[in-house]
């Protein structure tokens, strides 16, 4: 064969591998990249897994199946009847604020001036679904989503071990105690707390002895994709710089929206960790986030964000 026709050759073979391999990087470069919320916080990798049930004893109750997801758990109002006419009763453990090292989250959380105000009518529609909880752990908060479930942060019940000794007391002031107190059944977190201490999956739920929520009614959650920036933030619980076992409150609104967490400039104190972070514009008195954590790399406190699978989480345990 004349060298040319053999140089010709060599030049069509190198043209076509040039296309080829010039089409292999274009399609590589059209791969999306890892999914972002509105704010550039990556989802995390292992985020189903991280959702993934524990309990204190052992059961694991089933997952909601796709078809029965939903946004929105409805609140309810409860016959408001008194327990035991708020009758006196020996106080428990001191609140000891609780705080996760290495989160930068600082017992002091009050932002500028300290807009807290104390909360009297602990029996009013709203305030008798939140809760004061004691425990070896310390003293905490939580707020009722069924006639025997608690929501709270995951701290407020593993922190190293499961809690022992769980009482919680709805609509509690101080030494009065309208409906009484109950004792926990079973505790609800998830391996992305209790295995990784992840501030993203700090969140879980008091199975209680009684069905108090009859009483009391309780607070109906929320989820959405997307920013929340703007939106109302009310807290209300039992921090550990006021009078034993006093509720207060502050509001404000989401100040940055993360796909796990959302901040806020509500000010909180420990003892307040589990709180219900509410909106009552949204829907009526539905939490779209449990408060957790005070000032860290924001600027702002935090809470853990009701997305979707903390919404089924919430769901699955309080059907349980």
């Amino acid at each position: 064969m004349p060298t040319f026709r053999v140089f010709a050759r060599l030049r069509t073979i190198a043209v076509t591998i040039t296309v080829f391999l010039s089409i292999v990087i274009l399609l590589s470069h059209a791969v999306p990249a890892q999914a972002q919320n509105t704010d550039g916080d990556p989802e995390q990798p292992d985020d189903a897994k991280m959702h993934k049930t524990v309990s204190s004893d052992g059961y694991i109750p089933p997952s909601l199946a796709a078809h029965e997801t939903v946004d929105f758990s409805p609140a309810f109002e409860g016959n408001g009847q008194l327990v035991n006419n708020g009758a006196e009763l020996v106080f428990d453990k001191p609140v000891a604020p609780v705080a996760v090292p290495g989160d930068g989250a600082g017992i002091e959380s009050v932002i500028g001036p300290d807009s807290r105000y104390q909360i009297t009518n602990t029996t009013s529609s709203t305030y008798r679904k939140i809760v004061h909880i004691t425990s070896n752990i310390g003293g905490c908060t939580g707020w009722l989503i069924s006639a025997n479930t608690v929501a709270t942060a995951g701290h407020c019940i593993y922190n190293g071990g499961w809690a022992s000794n769980v009482r919680v007391y709805p609509g509690r002031n101080g030494s009065s105690t309208p409906y009484g107190s109950c004792s926990a059944q079973r505790l609800y977190s998830t391996t992305g707390w209790t295995q990784s201490r992840s501030p993203n999956y700090d969140y879980g739920a008091i199975k209680l002895n009684c069905t108090v929520g009859n009483q009391t009614g309780w607070f109906g959650f929320k989820w959405k994709d997307g920013g929340r920036n703007g939106e109302g933030t009310n807290i209300a619980g039992y921090p550990g710089d006021k009078p034993y076992a006093t509720m207060w409150r502050s509001n404000d609104k989401v100040r940055v929206t993360q796909s796990l967490r959302l901040f806020y400039a509500n000010d909180t104190i420990g003892g307040m960790s589990g709180s219900p972070v509410w909106n009552n514009a949204l829907c009526n008195q539905c939490a779209i986030a449990i408060h957790a954590y005070g000032v860290g790399s924001t600027g702002y406190n935090g809470g853990t964000r009701i997305t979707q699978q903390v919404f089924n989480n919430l769901t699955s345990w309080k059907n349980s």
